[in-house]
């Protein structure tokens, strides 16, 4: 079977109807002693923001999602898991909460321009939120995805957006994920890049992905 590099490209970047979505990057999630602390996702900032200021440079719309819960915002199952996966303080309010730090952008990511960040109670940044009344208002046909984690969130969202038709890239040096469910973070992270670009998303390093935007914006 064919890695994600070796797959051909589906389809070609047109950088005036393409938008970056940052999927998570929040201090609950990259910045240490917080709950969900992801090492990787905390190498991988200097990467995002460049990736991030070359959007921003380049007209490229950015839109950051922030995971939240609270009593009357959450998803029943996510909530019932919150005691099992020590997602609870001490006093018995729960983590990631709205309005807390761990719902804030890591510092390095906060938002510039007219950056939008929105907040999602789910895994997927299009369930339950506005992106795609405000992707569809920009004309956007091809999101560019990155963030944490792996095989959370990020797989959510690169599957919600293949299923609504959008053309989809992937970062694949700017996803990121922590050892769970017996599979360490590289294992994690090889097998969704190769799913996704067998079946969802064209895969492409950082650095890849700004050549072809370069290059389609050559006169």
């Amino acid at each position: 079977m064919a890695r994600y590099w070796e797959w051909s490209d589906p389809f070609q970047i047109v950088p005036e109807e393409t938008a970056l979505i940052i999927v998570d990057m929040q201090k609950g999630f990259v910045d240490e002693g917080y709950c969900f602390y992801t090492p990787q996702a905390r190498e991988q900032v200097p990467l995002i923001l460049d990736f991030k200021k070359f959007c921003n440079e380049k007209g490229i719309p950015v839109f950051m999602s922030v995971f939240a819960q609270d009593p009357n915002y959450h998803n029943d199952y996510y909530w019932a898991r919150n005691k099992e996966r020590n997602l609870l303080n001490e006093d018995g309010t729960c983590k990631l909460r709205l309005g807390t730090d761990d719902c804030e952008m890591t510092a390095a990511l906060a938002p510039v321009g007219d950056d939008v960040v929105f907040t999602k109670y789910t895994y997927s940044c299009f369930a339950h939120t506005e992106l795609e009344t405000w992707l569809k208002k920009k004309r956007i046909r091809t999101v560019i995805i990155c963030g944490t984690c792996t095989d959370w969130c990020v797989d959510s969202t690169i599957r919600d957006a293949y299923h609504k038709d959008y053309n989809v890239v992937v970062l694949a040096d700017g996803v990121s994920t922590y050892p769970h469910a017996g599979a360490d973070p590289k294992t994690w992270n090889d097998m969704e890049l190769d799913l996704w670009g067998e079946g969802f998303a064209m895969v492409l390093p950082a650095g890849k992905a700004k050549e072809k935007i370069c290059e389609a914006l050559k006169p």
